[in-house]
């Protein structure tokens, strides 16, 4: 959510600030937020957790826009692109309260519109809350089946040919066990802000850093177990070798089920976590659909252009 520009973060006049006491620090954060929503500085979602405000002057936050909205992605989005193409569509997103999102899409079938979209927000928050096999997390997902089966059923009735898809952005992780990454930075005498700049992810650490602090800094993160550092060909893999290096120059990741905490993200650990290797079984995210004519995709970076061939199928 964060990558570090301190030229244009809409909160650099924060880095002369004090450190301030955590309940004056609350405070501030609500006054910035107050100010950034008021100007409409930031149209999209974003939190300032538990950012340090003098250090959160330094990052900026890349999705300024809504990307719900035409032209708010930074990048052609699904939405500019029905735009393009003057395919009618409704979306709801997390800003709708779930249950009337629902009912408003079951609502919506065999109307005029013809692609409707609707984003959940509810499960991940509580397999964040609970963990992912709670039953709690099983009462949702029956939840969610009752009211699939009824847009199938509706859909049936209405005569028209609705294909569907329920599809997951991501997995979901048990966490097993946590780690302080900058706690054990702190012990060989290098200071954040000081020496180095960095973002604690709930799953990542991101450093900007040079010279001896940098390799002061690599030798305290080989020693921590349950995490690695991510050599240059892993994040060219993943697509995530970004050439100003504005999201780290060195990035840490954590184990599949290790929580650093600590981290700007929070200070108390969930009991589920997601942001973990891609490449590991419990990240992968799912599809179901009633579509034959669907091609398995590989990605999540696949399902814009599956759903916008899906939608010219239907027109």
């Amino acid at each position: 959510m964060y990558r570090y520009d301190p030229r244009n973060s809409p909160f650099r006049m924060l880095r002369y600030l004090p450190r301030l006491p955590a309940r004056a620090e609350s405070k501030v954060k609500r006054l910035v937020r107050r100010c950034v929503d008021g100007r409409k500085i930031i149209r999209g979602y974003y939190d300032l957790y538990d950012i340090p405000l003098q250090f959160l002057g330094y990052f900026d936050v890349p999705q300024r826009s809504d990307p719900y909205l035409p032209g708010g992605g930074g990048v052609p989005t699904l939405f500019d692109e029905l735009e393009r193409r003057g395919i009618p569509y409704r979306l709801w997103d997390y800003r709708t309260p779930e249950s009337r999102s629902l009912d408003e899409l079951l609502d919506s079938i065999g109307k005029d519109r013809r692609f409707l979209f609707l984003y959940t927000a509810e499960l991940d928050a509580l397999m964040h809350r609970a963990g992912v096999l709670h039953a709690d997390v099983g009462a949702k997902l029956r939840q969610y089946e009752k009211a699939i089966g009824a847009l199938v059923q509706k859909s049936r009735r209405s005569g028209e040919d609705v294909l569907m898809y329920v599809f997951s952005d991501h997995g979901m992780t048990d966490v097993r066990n946590t780690i302080d990454v900058e706690g054990a930075i702190e012990q060989c005498g290098v200071r954040l802000g000081r020496d180095y700049m960095a973002f604690f992810d709930a799953t990542m650490a991101r450093f900007w850093v040079s010279g001896i602090a940098r390799d002061a800094i690599i030798g305290v993160l080989d020693e921590i177990e349950g995490g690695r550092i991510l050599a240059d060909r892993e994040l060219q893999a993943l697509g995530c070798l970004f050439e100003d290096r504005s999201y780290g120059e060195l990035i840490f990741a954590a184990d599949p089920g290790t929580m650093i905490v600590p981290s700007f993200m929070g200070r108390e650990r969930m009991a589920a976590m997601h942001g973990y290797d891609p490449n590991d079984a419990s990240s992968k995210a799912c599809l179901f659909t009633n579509d034959p004519a669907c091609p398995l995709p590989h990605s999540i970076m696949e399902f814009k252009q599956l759903l916008l061939d899906a939608a010219g199928r239907s027109g």
